[in-house]
């Protein structure tokens, strides 16, 4: 069986490889003390089982990897310093916690859930026919936060190879840009790549920051072109959303913008000035949102246009984009 034990001390990292090593002493064991470390590993080696210290899972760029071991259906497990642990925002439903000096007695109880885990399938993009011809000036925005990376999986399944260029923005860290861009181009026929400073924005195409180290925005001479944006933060953020927003108020009537599930404002204002300017917008309801602020603060100032759930929305942004409808 193989763990991927993943600890920001060496001590415990010691500590964790005995307590399994004790009770069973074939195991293979792969070690991590970064997140960016735990995703590769996890990515490509597929170990039966995850633990993960309670820290680096209540960082914001844990999400990432909550998503990728949930999509290769993989056992994660967190460590926790005390009986209960402090609550993990991102972390799945039924995801176990376990007292790090515990392991040992729940060693057989990990063991049995990992091998109850369904083999890893590969991410299904949908094969839906199109319904609609595709405005060829069209453009989609979408920005998300906390809880958005399941949530683009979900939307990004929609887009194939000819739907309307996409840019996104994805509140995550710097080094995790790449990883999140290869988990959504499995995720749909499009092609999912880095942003490029001056390249146009192309059909079939999605576009991402390559890092934390500029804003993704938008420009325009006779077409729209992508333009990285160096700066300090904007709304808190490094992509932010509110910048990608802002940039395109000049071309709105040929964009549709979606809010997603996020903590903080970031895009509300955004939002809203596009819609004043003759975009549509759309921001996702609170139900199926991870959480409901930034939507929520987008429909205070009355930016989103339609309020809609989660497996609505990549259609809903589609049918926007479309110039004339099939009989």
């Amino acid at each position: 069986m193989k763990f991927l034990i993943t600890h920001q001390s060496q001590l415990s990292l010691a500590r964790v490889r005995r307590a399994i090593t004790a009770v069973l002493p074939q195991a293979q064991l792969l070690t991590a003390t970064s997140l960016t470390d735990a995703y590769n590993l996890s990515e490509h080696h597929e170990p039966h089982c995850v633990l993960i210290s309670e820290t680096l899972a209540n960082l914001p760029e844990c999400e990432l990897l909550f998503s990728l071991l949930g999509i290769l259906k993989l056992t994660c497990v967190v460590l926790t310093e005390g009986k209960t642990g402090a609550d993990v925002h991102s972390l799945p439903p039924a995801t176990p916690k376990v007292p790090e000096t515990e392991l040992e007695l729940h060693i057989g109880q990990i063991v049995q859930a990992a091998g109850r885990t369904v083999p890893a399938t590969k991410l299904d993009p949908k094969r839906e026919g199109s319904v609609a011809d595709y405005d060829p000036n069209k453009l989609i925005l979408i920005g998300a936060s906390t809880g958005g990376i399941d949530a683009l999986i979900t939307i990004a399944q929609h887009f194939a190879e000819d739907c309307p260029p996409v840019l996104i923005v994805q509140h995550t860290g710097g080094s995790f840009a790449r990883s999140l861009i290869r988990l959504l181009n499995s995720a749909c026929r499009a092609t999912v790549t880095p942003a490029e400073e001056g390249a146009a924005a192309r059909t079939g195409h999605i576009y991402l920051a390559p890092d934390d180290r500029y804003h993704l925005t938008l420009a325009q001479r006779r077409r729209p072109y992508i333009h990285l944006q160096s700066g300090g933060l904007i709304s808190g953020h490094r992509p932010s959303i509110d910048a990608l927003f802002m940039s395109a108020v000049p071309m709105a009537a040929n964009v549709t913008a979606a809010l997603l599930t996020g903590m903080g404002k970031d895009g509300a204002a955004g939002l809203t000035e596009l819609r004043r300017a003759g975009a549509q917008t759309i921001g996702q309801d609170q139900h199926t949102s991870v959480v409901y602020g930034m939507p929520r603060v987008a429909m205070e100032m009355g930016g989103v246009g339609q309020q809609l759930p989660l497996g609505a929305i990549g259609p809903a942004l589609l049918a926007a984009s479309t110039t004339k409808v099939r009989a």
